[in-house]
């Protein structure tokens, strides 16, 4: 059985996020899930003991689209499995403060408990790599199924994966649902693509505007889209809205830290805000990282050049042109 669901979970997950293949990396399909301790929201320890009925377990960030939604949609399916006896609980990220966490839930009217992981016991626990990742605890306290992020048909998933745990479905059922979102979600994919392309390609021809539409339609087939975000910054910076840029940049570097691209324009947002200090110190981390730093150093050279520093800024500009005569454009 285990087996089974580790090779349905499999194939859900290369369909789905073949970039993120796993939620967990300390717990498998199968295995006994950690008893982990953790708090409430009144500062009391509870220990996530599995008890005799299946548990929906969500690991969330309070500044992410994707976290709140995915607590929504938990809401509602425990809603319609509560009287099955599911329970529904949420840890948040272990650097969340209690008030950020009660700010984030204020108007969701949640019905389930949230609880905090300052230490990260209950995140380490279950080796959380993305968030949100969320994971089905069967009755005998066994990882039944885990998906990680949310995607547009993460509700579905999880409800008909929980029919079958209840035994309202059966496996071969399961099976060919999550086939047909698959196709669903792989067409969903291919047209985010083509908005993709489309709207890079506009970029490089100088029409900002016109990207920016079709960077918004890539996103709104397939959230997850880094480059469509990244492209999006960057269009907008070129529109002269540097706030709206920074915004974008933000979304790559909350899944991707070390992003090159995305440091680079987090630098020229802030230099273009009037940040110049903090702005001159985001494009020297960038251009140390960025194997193809021209437009780096030019943005540095600017940034100096705004400030008044002649002597900083011809040195930046020297290196822009090095790096372009070296063919690292």
């Amino acid at each position: 059985m285990a087996r089974r669901l580790a090779v349905c979970f499999l194939f859900v997950e290369f369909l789905l996020l073949p970039e993120l293949p796993f939620a967990f990396r300390a717990v498998s399909v199968g295995d006994m899930a950690p008893a982990t301790a953790v708090k409430d929201l009144g500062g009391r320890e509870v220990k996530l003991a599995w008890s005799r009925r299946p548990v929906v377990l969500v690991f969330w960030r309070s500044n992410q689209a994707f976290s709140l939604e995915a607590l929504k949609d938990l809401e509602q399916i425990k809603k319609e499995f509560s009287q099955k006896g599911l329970e529904v609980l949420a840890v948040a990220e272990g650097r969340e403060s209690n008030s950020t966490v009660q700010a984030a839930i204020k108007s969701l009217n949640l019905s389930y408990p949230i609880y905090l992981d300052a230490e990260r016991k209950a995140e380490l626990g279950f080796g959380v790599i993305v968030f949100p990742s969320t994971g089905i605890v069967g009755a005998d306290g066994r990882l039944k199924f885990y998906l990680p992020s949310r995607n547009s048909n993460y509700r579905e998933i999880l409800q008909a994966r929980l029919k079958v745990e209840f035994g309202l479905m059966k496996e071969s059922e399961f099976d060919q649902q999550m086939k047909r979102i698959g196709e669903e979600l792989g067409s969903e994919r291919a047209r985010a693509e083509d908005h993709l392309k489309t709207g890079l390609r506009l970029s490089r021809q100088g029409k900002p505007r016109e990207a920016v539409q079709e960077l918004k339609q890539a996103l709104s087939f397939d959230q997850q889209l880094l480059d469509a975000h990244l492209g999006l910054g960057y269009a907008y910076l070129n529109l002269g809205e540097p706030s709206s840029a920074q915004k974008e940049f933000e979304l790559v570097l909350k899944q991707h830290p070390a992003s090159p691209s995305a440091r680079l324009g987090m630098g020229i947002c802030a230099v273009r805000l009037g940040e110049l200090d903090r702005g001159i110190e985001m494009l020297k981390d960038a251009v140390q990282i960025n194997p193809d730093p021209v437009q780096g150093y030019f943005e540095l050279g600017s940034a100096y050049e705004k400030k008044g520093d002649l002597k900083e800024a011809m040195h930046a500009y020297k290196w822009a042109v090095r790096k372009l005569l070296q063919g690292r454009r």
